[in-house]
């Protein structure tokens, strides 16, 4: 199972998270917040790419009259998700200490073979 990413709604975006890594990990309360963090980034990932996709990848801009650029929402959206990520490599497991449980990265490769 992957999160879809094109879903636009936080709130979607983090019951998948959540089905996701429950499936491997008991989640402790520390864990859901980093997951409401990260939730609203790709949401807004999704939201950027619908305006780009409107707009197009490369709009008038820059310093010049009638020079194209790229379009500053391809950045912000590569920028959320790549924070998102982050903030999802930090999810452990219950237990206690710096070797709790163990990564949801390793949890998430082990059932998935590294496909999500």
């Amino acid at each position: 199972m992957k999160v879809d990413p094109a879903l636009k709604d936080p709130q979607a975006v983090r019951a998948a998270l959540i089905e996701l890594y429950e499936t491997e990990l008991d989640l402790e309360p520390g864990n859901l917040v980093a997951i409401d963090i990260a939730a609203a980034m790709p949401a807004r990932a999704a939201q950027l790419d619908a305006v780009v996709k409107r707009e197009a990848q490369m709009i008038p801009g820059g310093n010049r009259a009638g020079m194209m650029v790229l379009h500053p929402g391809i950045a912000q959206a590569r920028t959320n998700r790549t924070s998102a990520a982050g903030h999802l490599a930090k999810i452990r497991g219950e237990g206690e200490g710096p070797k709790r449980g163990h990564n949801v990265r390793d949890a998430v490769g082990a059932r998935w073979g590294n496909r999500a």
